[in-house]
């Protein structure tokens, strides 16, 4: 199971938490761009377009039951649209944004952060995901021990994770 762009966003649960203007933004990739890499393809970007950096938070779902919201980095034209210039690792050509420039001060060893949210009541799925902000924190720190370790505990639940996936779907 892997995260995937939402085809929609669970607005309520957003709404709850602060969330309300989210964007749906076309995503045209600059020349060489690379997956996972916004920071760097914007900058690619602007050497031959106006425009500047906008920080903001993309999203993706596990299903109905975890929403993951990832920093990102995009282009806000001189007319105040946004771009998406990266490469989706999801193969989409549209994804779900919200500007947020807080998001710049939350850089760690040139990573950004993610916020990952049940959106179910459900206990493997609360420990899922207590694993994935761990695992977040441990990429943010570099720790590679960290992380293996916290990958082999999300294996360890996998089997009862997919049951919980296909309750709630």
């Amino acid at each position: 199971m892997d995260y995937l762009i939402p085809t929609e966003l669970p607005f309520e649960f957003l709404n709850s938490r602060g969330i309300t203007s989210v964007e749906h933004l076309q995503i045209e990739v600059v020349k060489g761009g690379l997956k996972l890499d916004c920071y760097n393809n914007v900058q690619k970007y602007l050497l031959n377009n106006q425009g500047e950096i906008q920080f903001g938070w993309s999203y993706s779902q596990l299903g109905n039951i975890v929403l993951k919201v990832t920093g990102h980095v995009v282009v806000k034209r001189p007319d105040n649209s946004l771009l998406c210039v990266t490469p989706s690792e999801h193969d989409t050509n549209k994804i779900f944004f919200t500007p947020d420039n807080s998001v710049g001060s939350l850089i760690s060893n040139n990573k950004l952060p993610a916020q990952i949210h049940a959106l179910v009541d459900d206990e493997i799925v609360q420990k899922f995901v207590k694993l994935d902000q761990l695992h977040n924190q441990m990429r943010l720190d570099g720790n590679l021990i960290g992380i293996e370790y916290i990958m082999n505990e999300k294996h360890l639940i996998s089997k009862r994770l997919i049951n919980a996936f296909q309750k709630f779907s």
